[in-house]
């Protein structure tokens, strides 16, 4: 697993503790689906953004409630007092951390919006893998900051997402959904002589 140094980290609030097993289930269960649904992969991966910008709002006490999404930590409104709780919100992470998590956003959102979102050029499962690839590299990247700050680590700068470090590999994937593939057809086969002998 990439992400198993998270598993490592320790914290005396049982609430935040709370906070990182629950993300470290969610990474494990977005790493099962990386190959088999990308697109659901990048839908667990902005969740997993989202459970983060939490973590950082509990630990540094910045006041935002606590069942704020995404979206509401990282974009202004026409609310003066949800601006105020944005700015310090923005105020407290760094630019490259906040560029990070509005990118898990916006890729978030393109898993989210699947087939319906604009095509960029290439075929949708080529979309979701890209964006469930790029998702991985920014959650690594996130989560080596957040641990650097909140739990003062300064050996996570050698992490980095690997393909070869996921559960499955993808030639077991497509080896899996061509054996299906086979059984579909051989059914669909003997159905169709079951039909024919039906009408003789």
């Amino acid at each position: 697993m990439n992400f198993d140094f998270l598993k490592e980290c320790k914290l005396e609030s049982p609430e935040l503790q709370g906070m990182y097993d629950t993300i470290s289930a969610e990474l494990e269960k977005a790493e099962w689906k990386y190959w088999r649904n990308p697109q659901e992969c990048g839908v667990i991966l902005r969740g997993v953004a989202e459970k983060i910008c939490r973590v950082y709002n509990l630990y540094y006490e910045i006041g935002c409630p606590k069942m704020y999404s995404l979206e509401e930590f990282l974009c202004y409104t026409d609310d003066e007092a949800h601006n105020a709780l944005v700015s310090r919100f923005l105020s407290t992470v760094r630019k490259e951390q906040r560029d990070r998590l509005n990118k898990l956003r916006m890729l978030g959102d393109d898993c989210i919006w699947g087939e319906n979102a604009p095509v960029r050029g290439m075929s949708f499962d080529d979309r979701m893998a890209q964006n469930a690839k790029k998702m991985m590299e920014t959650v690594m990247e996130v989560l080596k900051e957040m641990c650097e700050k909140i739990n003062k680590r300064d050996d996570v700068y050698d992490e980095f997402f690997l393909e070869i470090g996921l559960p499955e590999k993808r030639e077991d994937v497509l080896a899996e959904r061509e054996n299906q593939r086979k059984t579909t057809e051989k059914k669909s086969w003997f159905g169709r002589l079951l039909s024919r002998k039906d009408h003789v």
